[in-house]
């Protein structure tokens, strides 16, 4: 199944983010047989609030290809990463 995922990481530089986040999360999805594409990094925005004391994050989206039945591990790992402030995973088809 296709889903979008969004994610505001803690505002680090490009290169921690794309390093440390980004790889982290390709092969978590790789472990769980999904597949990340086509990301996009929109750069560090002021939030709207504080979250977790940070009051910048830095927004990622990505398509993700991934079986229905692996997704709540996803989930889990992501709001278990310390370097992930807030994430969102849509269906493409709800789109």
């Amino acid at each position: 199944m296709k889903y979008e995922l969004a994610l505001v990481v803690k505002p680090l530089s490009n290169e921690e983010i794309k390093e440390k986040v980004v790889q982290k999360l390709e092969k978590t999805v790789k472990d769980l047989e999904g597949k990340l594409s086509k990301f996009n990094f929109l750069g560090k925005r002021l939030l709207s609030y504080s979250i977790k004391g940070n009051k910048e994050g830095f927004y990622i989206f990505s398509k993700l290809n991934m079986s229905p039945k692996n997704v709540a591990a996803l989930d889990r790992y992501l709001s278990l990463n310390t370097d992930i402030l807030r994430f969102l995973r849509v269906t493409e088809d709800s789109l």
